[in-house]
């Protein structure tokens, strides 16, 4: 019997946050704006028990019960009254949507032989809050399936009604155009890779003991995620060091690096609510050695956390959206202005991605049955290689997702330097012969 769940719900045209604007008419084979988050259970996923949960998850979360529409001047999002579908996994993760066959959701739930998964079309919600709806899913799970009732306490509570805040748009309520805006950056090295392509999914999952890597971080006073942005930045110096053996014809190295801004502006809407730190190395001049990258990841990411600083991005973002000559210019003509922007305000200014979801905490009766969690981001046209890392329990899961059918030179760097610095890494994959 379905839970009858009374929520605050959106009504009519729902227009997008100032982050997702970019993602539907940027949406493309190559550059699908999706990722997803999953758990992996000590039992077998009963497909129709999942099915209920999901339903009583949109009952909950009416700002999930969407799809997206293609207006006239903007894309937006509008009540979904139909069944969202459970998916059955496949081979490869976090590709193209299939928005038809999928009910027109912008959150794609999956259901392996041992595993519930999200995937979510970025236009919906950033990792966070994907990250919350697959909380509330598996809370529910649990219990319509009698294995054990547990309650999170660090997200949503599932019997409380959802309320304007969970569905609003924070850029809005902090643009201030007083700020000066934020300024753009050069054009990044960017590494095309070798060999053929796929439109594909390919993974590579290294694990490692969070013990070991946070006490190589510790030496270097770096956190994990500043570490792992150290290491990454190394490999694409080392790359590039033999592409462009010229060091004035170097381009700046260059990571995007998600930050959640949550807890630094107090609030806790389930849309997207991130910005991005570039951070990165000049090798044009000269070589840097791993600790001199790890200075700088260090400096440049406390330096990017300011709220000033980020006042000032959604002060240029939000600018942008309000200005006349974009609000009143028909779709038709903006599809291929926002192409361009993605382009030089966000893939040529970075080399790579690198997403840390964080340290995962489960309730002590749910710990038991979630043997393991996975993060992915979809790789780009661009930048072809992207990494996500999501902690539980001992181990740390770091995800390489690329279109390359075979180049598989940076993952090697990547994992070769962790196992050089100490850190066992065990690696599996989801390609042929690995």
């Amino acid at each position: 019997m379905r839970r009858a769940i009374k929520s605050q719900a959106p009504e009519g045209f729902i227009a997008l946050d100032n982050s997702a604007l970019i993602y539907p008419p940027t949406e493309a084979a190559y550059n699908t704006n999706t990722f997803r988050i999953s758990v992996d259970l000590n039992r077998e996923v009963q497909v129709e028990i999942l099915r209920e949960a999901a339903h009583e998850l949109l009952e909950r979360c009416p700002y999930a019960k969407v799809r997206l529409k293609k207006g006239f001047f903007w894309y937006y999002l509008s009540p979904n009254e139909e069944e969202i579908p459970i998916w059955e996994e496949g081979s490869y993760p976090a590709g193209r949507f299939e928005f038809k066959r999928n009910q027109h959701y912008l959150i794609k739930i999956i259901a392996g032989e041992r595993r519930i998964a999200i995937e979510c079309f970025h236009a919906l919600t950033d990792g966070t809050g994907a990250l919350s709806y697959l909380k509330l899913l598996l809370e529910r799970y649990c219990s319509l399936a009698g294995i054990v009732d547990a309650v999170f306490t660090d997200g949503l509570c599932f019997t409380s009604k959802s309320d304007a805040h969970e569905f609003s748009d924070p850029f809005q309520m902090l643009y201030d155009r007083t700020i000066r805006p934020f300024p753009s950056v050069s054009r990044a090295y960017h590494r095309k890779g070798r060999g053929e392509r796929s439109e594909a999914v390919k993974v590579i999952r290294a694990e490692v003991g969070i013990k070991e890597i946070k006490e190589r971080a510790k030496a270097r006073s770096l956190t994990i995620g500043e570490y792992l942005s150290a290491v990454f930045l190394m490999s694409l110096q080392q790359l590039q060091g033999e592409q462009v053996p010229v060091k004035r014809k170097r381009r700046p190295i260059r990571l995007s690096v998600p930050m959640n801004l949550r807890k630094v502006f107090a609030t806790e809407t389930m849309r997207n609510f991130t910005l991005f730190a570039l951070i990165g190395i000049d090798p044009a001049l000269g070589w840097y050695t791993f600790d001199e990258i790890a200075t700088q990841v260090r400096l440049q990411m406390a330096q990017a956390a300011q709220p000033k600083l980020l006042l000032s991005q959604i002060r240029r973002n939000v600018a942008g959206e309000r200005s006349a000559a974009l609000r009143f210019a028909p779709t038709l003509l903006k599809n291929p202005l926002f192409k361009l922007l993605s382009d030089a305000l966000g893939d040529q200014q970075y080399s790579g991605v690198i997403s840390n979801l964080g340290y995962v905490s489960l309730p002590d009766a749910l710990s038991p049955v979630v043997t393991a969690m996975d993060f992915h981001l979809s790789p780009g046209l661009v930048n072809p290689v992207s990494v996500a890392v999501v902690g539980y329990r001992d181990s740390l899961a770091i995800n390489f997702t690329s279109y390359h059918d075979d180049d598989t030179v940076l993952e090697r760097l990547f994992c070769t330097f962790l196992v050089e610095d100490g850190i066992a890494v065990s690696v599996a994959s989801n390609r042929e012969g690995m």
